[in-house]
């Protein structure tokens, strides 16, 4: 019976596969101590690695490679449009810091690894563990499947490096929280729940302002001063403030201006939420629930030959125009608005089809998917990752990883400038990051777990202690260099410091504490050394491989 399950569970490699991922969710979300998880990725690792004891597994490199290049692509895709604010506001500054933070990982890592004798394998499952950046896994698998070595070497250093990886993940996660959210505030005598809200008014970071427009339905008694005005005249009499989109009798809709109000008529009307208090006084209207046809809002991107006039033109049609960027919150004024710039309207907009194509176009829906945009960023990572150079003779790639980040920052940025084509929304790319990167740490644990048993006896305490120096070594050097040579704000070199590491676990802590507003100066701070973060480190690993072969 148990070797028919073993037979089973072999045979049906993708069957195993999603059981551990099922499990490495389970385990990885659970809290200790109501705080902390290890994450799906690392707790699928750990199952994957116990089950593949039971036989013999071939790895699925297309799967894994497929799902890898997925889940850097989406990195990419989230934080390209904030990287170029950030740079703006942080300056160079910021990346300097992130290229000094790299510069100590790689000194401090290559001296810890010639003084300890370490390998390969071992080296590249170190820095994937003690920085906390699983794309190294990949990069560093793909360096070592060149080395002019015999099979069997090979397959030892496949083997030693997702448990290196697993044995100081913890560390490097939970040491970077407590250095970043704990140590490193009271070193710079600061406190960041305070320090937080101080920097975010000083450059204007809030939170998203809530849509400031109100649509209310009424119904119009016969005593109503309405009765009898056509909707056009009541959104002259409220000088536009507000618009009557629609005026529903017997259950059916009108939006004609011509249409004369009569008493029992349900009239529903759009504004901003100041000037309801028009409304205020007024006899014979009672609110009613508005139905559920009545016009919704929609989002129009302007376009070149867009002109302030124009809005004008399109309130007298009764369109309503809420000039509040509905994505990012920010208030707008008329005569700031460019082409680019997304407002959103609501009313009957045939009337003015030809005003509106001269204006721009209509925003694409954000639950539509760009399925040709996600494939092509794929696609050309993996056409951009064959590219390279030879170090100590072994090809040194750029990857599908770091190619796949890159692709993902480009099209994002180009998407944001054209928003009226479809994006990828936000649950696509986040779908892509929880699953790919677990989903291919799932295919490299099944096929070194056999090789389990030996890598443990291979490794001894010195990995644990080298790991430990490492995660810690880059981030207290470069908080000395940052603040006294860089003369770099407190709260940004924290953010710095926690990008650089792709401490996405620190990020997260630290944005807890400095509240709603500062957390996004904090995240703002983080974004762009955490681009450098994940090229480099996806890099030192295969750089190690080839220098240590």
């Amino acid at each position: 019976m148990i070797d028919t399950i073993i037979h089973f569970m072999v045979n049906n490699q993708t069957f195993t596969l999603f059981v551990c991922v099922a499990l490495g969710f389970a385990i990885g979300n659970y809290k200790i101590a109501g705080r902390f998880n290890v994450g799906a990725t690392v707790a699928t690792l750990v199952v994957t690695l116990i089950v593949g004891q039971v036989g013999a597994f071939p790895r699925n490199e297309m799967l894994g490679t497929i799902f890898f290049g997925a889940f850097m692509f989406s990195v990419g895709y989230r934080i390209g449009p904030q990287l170029l604010v950030s740079l703006k506001i942080f300056g160079v500054r910021i990346i300097i810091a992130s290229l000094f933070w790299m510069l100590i990982a790689f000194l401090v890592s290559w001296g810890l690894f010639i003084a300890f004798h370490i390998g390969p394998g071992i080296a590249a499952g170190i820095i994937s563990g003690s920085l906390t950046q699983s794309a190294t896994v990949a990069s560093s698998l793909q360096t070592i499947g060149a080395l002019p070595v015999s099979k069997a070497v090979r397959a030892t250093y496949e083997a030693q490096l997702p448990v290196a990886y697993a044995l100081t993940y913890v560390f490097g996660t939970l040491g970077v929280i407590i250095l970043l959210r704990d140590i490193a505030p009271k070193m710079m005598g600061i406190k960041i729940e305070e320090q937080g809200p101080l920097m975010a008014r000083k450059y204007h970071f809030h939170a998203k302002n809530p849509n400031p427009t109100w649509r209310r339905t009424y119904l119009v008694s016969a005593n109503s001063p309405f009765v009898g005005k056509t909707i056009a005249q009541f959104n002259n009499w409220s000088d536009y403030h507000l618009i009557a989109l629609a005026v529903f009798r017997d259950h059916r809709m009108t939006d004609h201006l011509e249409y004369e109000i009569q008493a029992g008529d349900l009239i529903t009307i759009i504004g901003y939420a100041v000037h309801f208090d028009r409304l205020h006084g007024i006899k014979g209207i009672k609110e009613v629930l508005t139905p559920t046809n009545a016009p919704k809002e929609q989002k129009f991107v302007l376009g070149k030959g867009f002109k302030p006039v124009q809005l004008a033109i399109l309130r007298q049609h009764g369109v309503f125009i809420n000039i509040q960027d509905p994505i990012t919150g920010n208030e707008q004024l008329v005569n700031q608005l460019r082409p680019g710039n997304v407002i959103s309207l609501t009313g009957n907009t045939s009337r003015t089809a030809n005003i509106l194509h001269q204006m721009g176009r209509w925003h694409t829906d954000e639950a539509a998917i760009n399925y040709t945009l996600f494939s092509l960023g794929i696609g050309g990572a993996s056409l951009l990752g064959i590219f390279g150079l030879k170090l100590n003779g072994i090809p040194l790639q750029l990857g599908n990883g770091t190619a796949a980040l890159i692709m993902g920052l480009v099209l994002s940025s180009w998407i944001n400038r054209h928003r009226d084509y479809k994006s990828i929304p936000e649950t696509v790319t986040t779908f892509a990051q929880s699953v790919g990167l677990t989903i291919f740490v799932g295919t490299v644990g099944l096929q070194s777990a056999q090789a389990f048993t030996s890598a443990i006896q291979s490794l001894g305490w010195s990995v644990l202690v080298v790991g430990a120096i490492i995660t810690v070594a880059p981030h207290l050097l470069t908080l000395l260099f940052g603040r006294y040579v860089l003369r770099m704000e407190p709260l940004a070199l924290v953010g710095g410091l926690a990008g650089s590491g792709t401490s996405a676990a620190s990020m997260s802590e630290v944005v807890q504490k400095a509240g709603l507003e500062g957390g996004a100066y904090f995240a703002a701070a983080f974004t762009p050394a955490f681009v450098v973060g994940n090229i480099g480190i996806t890099l030192l690993g295969p750089i190690f491989v080839a220098l240590l072969a």
